[in-house]
C-alpha cells in the first residue's frame, strides 16, 4: 500500500505541474552514444568451469587507470538471487551509488548468488560456490581495472549481512573495512574478527532478522576487545539499508576506519550522474507481463487533497518551465487612410506562477486554475509596410499580472481509454483586468514616408496592442490543447517507468506490479480513480505462454468513498494471485533456521523432532535433518467472522530429508507435513514516533492450526507413529513467534511529500475488499516547555502575518496546515523567525539549564527519559532589525 499511495502522489503531481510544461523544444536531441561506455554500471560475465556468471560492476565516471582505486564488494540479499546480474544493482548499495553516481570514487562489484534453493543465512559463505565466486569475480576485476587491493571493502545486507560477516571471519587481514548490514553470524568468530574495523547496522524493528543477531556479534567482538561501531536506528526495519548506505559520512570511514565518522571529511554527495552520463545508470530488471489484476485498488483524490497539491505547485515549478517562444503573428490595420501589414516576430514569453488551485466540481468536470504573475510577452521586432510608408520597431513587452495573479482556467474531463488517463478538454477562460497589464513602448523606432513619425508608430504600435486584449486572451487559451497532450503524455510514461508493490506477507520474492487506470469518476468532492495492476513473471527467464487475466479484485469507480481528503485503497484480494506465481515458479522455499523465528528453527533439530517422529531414533546421535517450509498453493486475505481480514494459508507444507551422518552424500526425503494456517488481525494506525505513522496489523485471537504428517514415499519406517499434536503445537509456538516477537507487524505509511506541501496518514480502515489509508494535513504544533508565556506570530505562503498568538507554560498549539510555517516573536534586537516545517513538532525551553529560551525540534518521550540532548535551531533563522 505504500507504493501505491506514491503513484497517488505521482499522479497528483503530474495533473498540476504538466499543465504549464511545454515540453522539449522541436529541435531537442539525445546525444548518439558513439562509443561502448567504460564508466557507469557495466554488465560483465564471468567464466570458469561451472559456465557462464553475469555480474554487475560500477566504475567512477571520473576513472582513470593512473590512479589505484578502492573496491567495495556488496553481497546482495536472498531477493536477489538469479542468474540475470542486473537484480543485485536494484536494492541495497546499487540505488545509493546512482545518487551519488557523479562523484562516487569507488569501484563496486555486484556478484549475484545463483543457488536458489540453498539455505538463505549461508549464501554467501566461502563454503559455498557463490561464496567463492563473488572472491573470484572480485579478484577478476582487480585484474580488469586500476584497484587498490589494499582497500577491498567488504558490505553486504540481509543474506548478504550473513555472509559478510561470515567472509570476513574466513579472511580478516583482508579487508580495510567491512559493514554487514540486517545480518548475524556466529560468535565464536569474535576472536577472527577483533582487529577487523567493523561498523554494523541493524533496524531495531526488524522482523525478519532481528536485532539481536548483530547485537551478539557486537558484544562477542567487544567482549573480545575489539572495537566494532554499531547503529540501530530506532524508526528502522529490515530495510535499514536506505538510512546506513544513505548515510555519507560510512563512505569516509570506509577509507579511513580507525577515525571517527563525525571527523571525517565527505568523499561523496548526493549527485546524480549529468546527461551524458546516464546510459551508465543501473539498467531495470526485465518486466515480462504474467498476471492482469484489475480493480487492484484506488486513489480518491478530494478536494482538500487536490488543494494541498495546488499549493505546492508554484514553489516546486522551476523558472524556466515558464519560459518559451511563441509563434509570429502577420496582421493588417488602417491609420490615417493608409493601410499597413504587420508582422511581429521574435515573440517568447517568461512567467511566474503566483498561486495555483485544482477543485472538482461537479460529475465529470476538474477545474485548474493558474495564476500567472508578471508574465512578460516580448515582441522582439514589428514591420510595418505599406504603398511608400514603412516602419521598423524595437522590441515590445506585454506584462501580464504585474499587481495581482490573473487566472488561467481549465475545465477538464478525465477519462480512461485503453488504460490511460486523459483529459477532455471542455472549456478554457482567461481575462485579463483592465487594471492589471500594460505594453511598453517600442525599444527605438525607424521610419520611411511622409507623415510617419516615430511618435506615431510607437504609439500606434501601443494602442493597437492595447485593442488586441482578446487576441492576447486567445493566443494564451489556445495552448491549453498542447498542455493537456503533454499532460497525457507524462501520466503515460510515469506509468510505464513506475513498479509498485503493496502489502506482501513472504521476506523474499517480493513480485514486481505496474499500476494502470481502470475507471475514473469525478464528482463536486474530487476525483476518484480505481486502479488495475499487472505483475511480471518470478523468473523473468521462464516467461508465461499468456497472462492470466483473473477477476475483479476490488470495488469499482462507483463505490470509492466520497472523501474530501486523499484516500488509497488496496484490493488485499491480490495477494491470492500474487502468491500463486511464486508457488508455480517453485521458488518459496526457506529453510527454518533462515526464519527469524528460533522456536521455528527447533523443527530441524533431530533431538526436538524425535519425540515427533520417534522413528529417528533409528539413525542414533549422527543423524542431520533439512527441514523446509515451503507453499504449495496462494495465500489469501479473507473477511473472518468478526469482520476482520484474516491471512489464510491452507497449503503450507514441512518436508523434512535426513541424512543418516555427516559422510552421507545427499539428503533423502523422509516426512512431510501439510500445514493450514488462519490468523485473523485488527488493523490500526500507530504512530511510532510524533512524526511517522504506520499500519499495525495486531492478531486478534489464537491462529488456527492444523497439521497433518506422513513418511515420505519411498521410504519405509520402523517405528510408523507420528505425534502430529506435538508438531502442531511447536509449529503454533513458532507462528506465535515470529508473529508477535517485537510487537505486533506494522508496515510504515510514509508521508505524503508533494515537494512543499505535505500529507500525512490519519486513519486506517478495513471495509472488505479493501484496507485502506486516509491522509490529511499533518500541521505543524508548538509546545511551550518553558515557564514562561510565548508570545508569536505565524505566516502562510499566501497569507498575510497572523496573531499575535499567547503559549502559556505547559500548553501547545496546533495548526492543521499542509504547508511550512513561518514563525516570529520580538526580541531585545527586533524579530526573531524561523521556518517550521509542516508535519513537525517545536518546542519552546531551555537548551542547558540558565540559557534563554528557545525553539528547539521536540523531544520525543524516550528522548526526554534519557535526557538526550537536542538538535539546534532550525539552520534558517534570521533576525530582522526592529522597525
Amino acid at each position: 500500500m505504500p507504493r501505491l499511495r506514491s503513484v497517488a502522489h505521482n499522479l497528483l503531481a503530474l495533473i498540476a505541474v504538466s499543465l504549464i510544461l511545454r515540453g522539449l523544444p522541436a529541435n531537442a536531441q539525445v546525444p548518439a552514444q558513439a562509443q561502448p561506455r567504460t564508466t557507469g554500471f557495466l554488465l560483465k560475465t564471468y567464466k570458469d568451469d561451472a559456465g557462464a556468471h553475469k555480474y554487475t560492476v560500477f566504475v567512477p565516471h571520473a576513472y582513470t587507470p593512473a590512479k589505484k582505486w578502492p573496491v567495495i564488494l556488496f553481497l546482495h540479499g536472498a531477493g536477489e538471487r538469479g542468474s540475470d546480474g542486473v537484480l543485485p544493482t536494484t536494492i541495497g548499495l546499487g540505488p545509493m551509488v546512482r545518487e551519488r553516481a557523479a562523484n562516487f570514487p569507488f569501484v563496486v562489484v555486484f556478484p549475484q548468488c545463483e543457488d536458489m534453493h540453498g539455505r538463505l543465512l549461508l549464501g554467501w559463505s566461502p563454503a559455498n560456490p557463490d561464496g567463492q565466486r563473488a572472491l573470484k569475480i572480485l579478484e577478476q576485476v582487480e585484474k580488469d581495472y586500476s584497484v587498490d587491493a589494499k582497500r577491498e571493502i567488504l558490505t553486504g545486507w540481509s543474506m548478504g549481512g550473513y555472509g559478510a560477516w561470515e567472509l570476513a571471519a574466513a579472511f580478516p587481514q583482508r579487508w580495510l573495512s567491512v559493514v554487514p548490514m540486517s545480518g548475524g553470524g556466529d560468535a565464536a568468530w569474535a576472536e577472527k574478527l577483533k582487529s577487523v574495523p567493523i561498523w554494523a547496522w541493524h533496524g531495531a524493528r526488524d522482523r525478519s532478522v532481528r536485532a539481536e543477531q548483530s547485537r551478539k556479534m557486537v558484544d562477542a567482538i567487544r567482549a573480545a576487545d575489539g572495537h566494532p561501531r554499531y547503529s540501530e536506528p530506532d524508526e528502522s526495519d529490515h530495510n535499514v539499508w536506505l538510512q546506513g548506505y544513505d548515510d555519507d559520512s560510512l563512505y569516509a570511514w570506509m577509507l579511513a576506519p580507525q577515525s571517527d565518522p563525525a571527523t571525517l571529511k565527505p568523499v561523496t554527495s548526493r549527485l546524480k550522474a549529468a546527461a551524458g552520463q546516464q546510459a551508465g545508470m543501473i539498467p531495470a530488471p526485465q518486466f515480462v507481463p504474467a498476471l492482469d489484476m484489475p480493480r487492484a485498488g484506488y486513489v480518491r483524490l478530494g478536494n482538500e487533497a487536490l488543494q494541498a497539491l495546488a499549493d505546492s505547485v508554484p514553489k516546486v515549478v522551476s523558472r524556466d518551465m515558464l519560459v518559451g517562444r511563441l509563434a509570429d503573428i502577420t496582421d493588417y490595420t488602417e491609420a490615417e487612410g493608409y493601410g499597413f501589414s504587420v508582422y511581429m516576430s521574435g515573440l517568447s514569453y517568461q512567467a511566474q506562477l503566483g498561486r495555483a488551485a485544482i477543485k472538482a466540481y461537479r460529475k465529470d468536470r476538474l477545474n485548474v486554475q493558474l495564476g500567472l504573475s508578471n508574465a512578460h510577452v516580448t515582441i522582439g521586432g514589428t514591420s510595418l509596410s505599406g504603398d511608400r510608408h514603412s516602419a521598423q520597431a524595437g522590441p515590445i513587452s506585454v506584462v501580464i499580472g504585474h499587481r495581482r495573479p490573473v487566472w488561467l482556467s481549465i475545465d477538464v474531463t478525465p477519462v480512461v481509454v485503453d488504460r490511460k488517463l486523459r483529459f477532455k478538454h471542455v472549456g478554457t477562460s482567461f481575462q485579463i483586468p483592465n487594471d492589471n497589464w500594460y505594453v511598453t513602448a517600442p525599444a527605438g523606432v525607424s521610419t520611411r514616408g511622409f507623415g510617419m513619425t516615430e511618435d506615431k508608430v510607437s504609439s500606434g504600435l501601443v494602442s493597437g496592442l492595447y485593442g488586441r486584449k482578446a487576441m492576447i486572451e486567445q493566443k494564451v487559451q489556445g495552448i491549453v490543447p498542447n498542455l493537456i497532450a503533454e499532460l497525457e503524455k507524462k501520466i503515460d510514461a510515469a506509468l510505464a517507468n513506475k513498479s509498485v508493490t503493496g502489502i506482501w506477507p513472504l521476506p523474499v520474492y517480493q513480485p514486481q506490479l505496474k499500476v494502470w487506470p481502470a475507471e475514473v469518476s469525478t464528482d463536486e468532492q474530487g476525483v476518484s480513480l480505481v486502479m488495475g495492476a499487472t505483475a511480471s513473471a518470478v523468473d523473468p527467464g521462464k516467461p508465461p505462454k499468456a497472462v492470466r487475466t483473473v477477476p475483479p479484485l476490488g470495488i469499482g469507480v462507483d463505490a470509492v468513498p466520497q472523501s474530501k481528503k486523499l484516500q488509497v485503497g488496496l484490493a488485499t484480494g491480490m495477494i491470492g494471485p500474487l502468491t500463486e506465481l511464486v508457488v508455480a515458479a517453485d521458488v518459496f522455499r526457506i529453510h527454518v533456521a533462515d526464519t527469524p523465528s528460533p522456536v521455528l528453527a527447533k523443527l530441524a533439530d533431530p533431538a526436538v523432532l524425535v519425540d515427533i517422529i520417534p522413528d529417528l531414533k533409528r539413525f542414533g546421535n549422527q543423524a542431520q535433518v533439512w527441514t523446509e517450509l515451503s507453499l504449495a498453493g496462494p495465500i489469501n486475505v479473507v473477511e473472518a467472522a468478526n469482520k476482520n481480514p484474516a491471512l489464510e494459508a491452507t497449503q503450507m507444507k514441512l518436508k523434512i530429508s535426513f541424512k543418516a551422518d555427516a559422510a552421507s552424500a545427499e539428503w533423502k526425503p523422509y516426512a512431510e507435513f501439510d500445514v493450514s494456517l488462519r490468523q485473523s488481525f485488527t488493523p490500526s494506525l500507530a504512530k511510532p514516533t510524533a512524526l511517522t505513522r504506520a499500519v499495525t496489523l495486531a492478531p486478534d485471537a489464537a491462529a488456527q492450526i492444523e497439521v497433518t504428517g506422513r513418511f515420505a514415499p519411498g521410504y519405509t519406517p520402523q517405528e510408523t507413529h507420528i505425534d502430529n499434536g506435538k508438531m502442531q503445537e511447536l509449529f503454533a509456538a513458532g507462528w506465535d513467534d515470529f508473529l508477535n516477537a517485537g510487537g505486533p507487524p506494522q508496515m510504515d505509511l510514509p508521508d505524503v511529500d508533494l515537494g512543499y506541501t505535505m500529507l500525512r496518514a490519519d486513519d486506517v480502515n478495513w471495509s472488505s475488499p479493501e484496507l485502506s489509508a486516509i491522509f490529511g494535513p499533518p500541521g505543524v504544533k508548538i509546545t511551550n516547555s518553558s515557564d514562561k508565556s510565548l508570545t508569536y506570530e505565524t505566516k502562510g505562503p499566501y497569507s498575510d502575518w497572523g496573531g499575535p498568538y499567547t503559549l502559556k507554560p505547559g500548553q501547545s498549539h496546533d495548526f492543521p496546515i499542509t504547508y511550512p510555517m513561518l514563525f516570529r516573536r520580538r526580541v531585545a534586537t527586533g524579530y526573531q523567525m524561523f521556518t517550521l516545517p509542516v508535519g513537525t513538532h517545536s518546542e519552546f525551553r531551555t537548551k542547558v539549564a540558565g540559557t534563554p529560551e528557545n525553539l528547539y525540534k521536540a523531544r520525543e518521550p524516550a528522548e526526554i527519559a534519557k535526557a538526550v540532548e537536542n538538535v539546534p535551531p532550525p539552520p534558517d533563522e534570521k533576525t530582522t532589525d526592529k522597525k
